[in-house]
């Protein structure tokens, strides 16, 4: 049962970060073969990514993330429509970032009073 949770997650992680990086070549008008050339992979090999069959590894992940010009955290959060991923709406992204801080600082402090 642990694994099948386990493999849903990922598949959930998967599919939010096949979005965004459909989303987020599309706004930079990039075709596959065009990023693929960027980020030195085969057209064949993002094809896969982009259709779930394969997950880029970390170095093709900073390479894609160069290419894109984006934070790495844009490319794995969830956002319903991708509209605060456009290049001219980082307030938003801003002040999430800023909201998920304070948050990660509460936990940590609530988990130091434990200590």
């Amino acid at each position: 049962m642990w694994i099948t949770i386990y493999y849903e997650a990922m598949t959930h992680f998967q599919s939010v970060f096949i979005k965004n990086l459909r989303f987020l070549r599309s706004q930079r008008e990039l075709s596959q073969i065009k990023l693929s050339e960027l980020v030195n992979i085969s057209p064949n090999y993002l094809n896969a990514v982009e259709n779930g069959k394969n997950f880029p590894s970390l170095d093709v992940l900073q390479r894609i993330i160069d290419v894109l010009e984006v934070l790495p955290y844009q490319l794995f959060l969830e956002h319903p429509d991708n509209q605060s991923l456009k290049k001219n709406d980082e307030s938003k992204l801003l002040q999430e970032l800023i909201h998920l801080k304070q948050q990660f600082n509460s936990d940590i402090d609530k988990i130091a009073q434990k200590y």
